[in-house]
């Protein structure tokens, strides 16, 4: 006598399978629509609902930007940029080349690096620190501030060939954009994430003091950036730290870019200011050729009155027209 064997149970419903065959006998009762449409059209929706969502994740987390020119409108305010330091040009500003997801998308162990001023040219975005001023360097043919040689060591120490995150503000006059930076701590508390402010940090070491002008004055995103700065400042100013221990009087970077710079343009040695204002009246300046020694402006000769333009007499021109009407009439 045969036995019957019953057949095996059919293997189990995937999950994901499961929710799909739910969500199209839902779209059926709604829309009416045969299973073979929602075949079509649950799928081209998902596609292109993935290909959208990949799109922006690339565009404002993974997308390299070479330079300033390079960044979004939108991104101002609204995001940050993480990269490398590569070179400090000032004492307030420097050089960062972007790194987008850092170590996670392959920075400095699959995806290296450029070094050298040829490689890096193009590639680099010039990033303005919010909120401080460091004393000027020489630029122009201007001398430089005192303190402005310790002050960029300090800032290059602190920030060469360090990763940094730059938050994005403005742009300013030189095509620079304004950021406050931050980076990581040193220790354990910067495995665990926290950061530390590199303006506050420059005011904290009286490497730089609080900016000081008139127009487009930043302090960052967050509240109470201001308050924070100005503290730093007068802490570090009450402690005689770096540019406050200097003696003499001390001279602001905003009244030394007012004095060397400002309306009068770049400074050059063979010029200085005072001559400046003695040129521009005609007074003689010593050393200097081609300048008058009078006030009065140099004659270059009389200039002759035009003469009026004669005008042929009534006369003439009735002849004229009579003589013209006459050889039309012979011909």
């Amino acid at each position: 006598m045969s036995s019957w064997i019953s057949p095996p149970p059919p293997p189990p419903e995937h999950p994901l399978l499961r929710a799909y065959n739910s969500l199209k006998l839902r779209i059926a009762d709604v829309t009416s629509l045969p299973p073979s449409a929602i075949d079509i059209i649950l799928p081209s929706i998902t596609a292109a609902t993935a290909t959208l969502t990949l799109v922006y994740v690339y565009r404002n987390f993974l997308k390299r930007y070479p330079d300033s020119n390079s960044l979004p409108p939108h991104f101002f305010r609204r995001k940050g940029l993480y990269g490398k330091v590569v070179s400090v040009g000032d004492a307030d500003n420097f050089r960062l080349f972007h790194t987008p997801g850092g170590r996670l998308t392959g920075w400095g162990w699959l995806r290296q690096i450029p070094e050298g001023r040829r490689t890096l040219k193009g590639q680099t975005i010039h990033i303005r620190i919010a909120g401080v001023d460091a004393p000027e360097g020489a630029h122009f043919g201007k001398p430089s501030q005192p303190h402005s040689s310790e002050s960029l060591t300090y800032l290059s120490n602190l920030l060469t060939t360090h990763n940094v995150r730059a938050h994005l503000l403005r742009r300013d006059q030189y095509e620079r954009v304004v950021c406050s930076v931050s980076m990581k701590r040193n220790g354990l508390l910067g495995l665990l994430g926290f950061k530390q402010d590199v303006g506050l940090l420059m005011l904290k070491a009286g490497m730089a003091q609080v900016y000081e002008g008139t127009y487009g004055i930043e302090f960052g995103r967050r509240q109470g950036m201001e308050e924070k700065y100005r503290a730093a400042e007068e802490e570090a100013r009450v402690k005689k730290l770096g540019i406050w221990g200097l003696k003499g009087k001390y001279e602001s970077p905003g009244q030394y870019k007012a004095r060397f710079g400002g309306k009068e343009g770049p400074f050059t040695p063979s010029t200085s200011i005072s001559e400046k204002g003695k040129e521009s009246t005609g007074e003689k300046v010593k050393g200097k050729r081609g300048v008058s020694s009078s006030s009065a402006p140099i004659s270059l000769g009389e200039e002759k009155p035009a003469g009026k333009r004669k005008v042929a007499p009534i006369t003439t021109v009735v002849k004229v027209v009579k003589r013209r009407k006459n050889d039309k009439g012979l011909k």
